[in-house]
């Protein structure tokens, strides 16, 4: 008898019980076959994303599913202890859920539950799961641009100054080329007619409009490709601008809480929620203009009728919301921050801490992400168009690069063939001609400064009108 009391003693010695404690806890049982725990699930949620409550005929039972109940079954597998429970639809408010747990007619409450300071009078929660605010949603507006610089707006700061500097190089390189060949209408007497004749030829050159006539072949090939880079840019330019003066932009129909409180506008939102108490206590919205909603599906429809300007969302049912109808609404105003969802218990267990730890770890190994990816925020929609999309129309340089450096490379052909060409018809040496050519590099580097900042002063002045 003593071996098998020294036996027992030693068995019960090794058991761990929640919480890491040895000694047997008081007042409080943790689930067994026999006895399991009674989870409540809100039956009457808005969003069944969450938490969705069905009979299933077939097979004479009720299904319960959802990303909070995933959520609850991954945590209570990282238990290090068995936990047997049972969900208990629930058909009242969350509140009235969260009491029935501080009541003992639950032993815990699995949902989209607000993690509030004054539910925590009557519950304890545990670690939110995910991270919560309170938003509001407006359906949106087109508008489209406007600006007195918007035809600026086609092409980047870099497309233009690569482009004026392409212009110019062209122009030089053909007044280069037909003035070593003898052309007398590329004559001048003084360093001002020089540099305005070059810079008039940059400017008649992009629409053909120059009245000098071009004799010499290497202006000739100069000046075919960058005709062809003319019409492939301009095209470019034209469909870009035509885009960006016809594509909608979406703006929020109402900017801030204000305007609806100001004009006694009527909102939507959870009716079984907390949201309607908050938007009364802490909003101030009256009463009367508060119009309960129980379900996702009945808000496109008071929006569309005019019964509600706006609807107050917890962030996680927003996205929910907007990736079901993704298209003509927006989350718009400020964001108050929550406490998140978190799981109930009764003050003072000691699965809070339990459960709370296992969420860390289900959060910490990703999956908590996963779930929210493919059962919360699949959007419906197939295209959409964003307030920013017509910025992102904007052209670069990338996509004619190579149009570019084609162009570069024939001028740089025609400005050796063309030096070579001065040097035999003025007998210039070669001292004379570095001089020149420094002397050109330094009005170059001049002119690039100085139309470099003309654009972005222009392209400046555009984005802020």
């Amino acid at each position: 008898m003593a071996l098998g009391s020294g036996l027992t003693g030693e068995l019960i010695s090794s058991i761990y019980w929640p919480g890491g404690e040895r000694t047997i806890p008081k007042g409080w049982t943790m689930g067994s076959h026999e006895k399991p725990l009674r989870v409540g699930v809100p039956a009457k949620g808005a969003f069944n994303q969450f938490v969705k409550v069905a009979y299933d005929q077939g097979h004479n039972q009720t299904q319960i599913t959802g990303f909070s109940i995933e959520v609850f079954e991954a945590a209570v597998k990282q238990l290090p202890y068995n936990l047997a429970y049972v969900f208990v639809p629930c058909y009242g408010s969350y509140d009235e859920m969260v009491a029935e747990v501080h009541n003992k007619s639950l032993d815990a409450a699995v949902g989209d539950t607000e993690i509030m300071a004054d539910r925590y009078v009557y519950a304890e929660f545990s670690q939110p799961y995910i991270e919560s605010g309170l938003v509001m949603v407006v359906t949106v507006k087109p508008e489209l641009k406007e600006s007195r610089f918007i035809a600026l707006s086609a092409f980047t700061k870099t497309m233009w100054i690569q482009l004026a500097g392409l212009s110019m190089s062209t122009g030089a390189i053909i007044w280069l080329s037909e003035y070593a060949t003898g052309n007398e209408q590329f004559t001048n007497n003084s360093f001002l007619q020089l540099i305005g004749s070059i810079l008039w030829l940059s400017i008649t050159i992009i629409s053909f409009s120059q009245r000098e006539n071009i004799k010499n072949g290497t202006s000739k090939l100069v000046l075919a490709v960058w005709i062809g880079i003319v019409f492939v840019v301009g095209a470019s330019f034209t469909a870009v601008l035509s885009s960006m003066m016809t594509v909608p932009r979406l703006q929020p129909s109402i900017l801030d809480i204000d305007y609806l409180r100001n004009t006694n506008a009527v909102v939507g939102c959870n009716g079984n929620s907390f949201i309607v108490r908050y938007l009364t206590d802490v909003l101030h919205f009256k009463s009367d203009n508060v119009r309960k909603i129980y379900s996702i599906n009945d808000y496109p429809r008071a929006f569309e009728t005019g019964v509600i300007k706006a609807a107050f969302f917890v962030a996680p049912h927003a996205k929910v919301f907007l990736a079901e109808y993704c298209k003509g609404y927006t989350i718009s105003g400020p964001s108050f921050k929550l406490g998140g969802f978190g799981f109930v218990f009764p003050r003072g267990s000691p699965l809070a801490v339990d459960v709370s730890e296992a969420i860390l770890k289900v959060t910490q190994s990703g999956h908590i992400n996963t779930l929210e990816k493919n059962m919360l925020y699949l959007s419906n929609c197939t295209s959409s168009t964003s307030s920013h999309e017509a910025d992102d129309m904007k052209l670069g340089p990338e996509p004619f690069s190579g149009l570019f450096q084609v162009l570069g490379g024939i001028i740089g052909v025609a400005f050796f063939i063309s030096v070579v060409r001065l040097v035999r018809t003025t007998g210039i040496n070669i001292h004379d001609l570095v001089q020149i050519a420094l002397q050109v590099k330094r009005i170059c580097m001049l002119a690039w400064f100085v139309l470099a900042e003309c654009c972005i002063r222009f392209c400046w002045r555009s984005e802020g009108s």
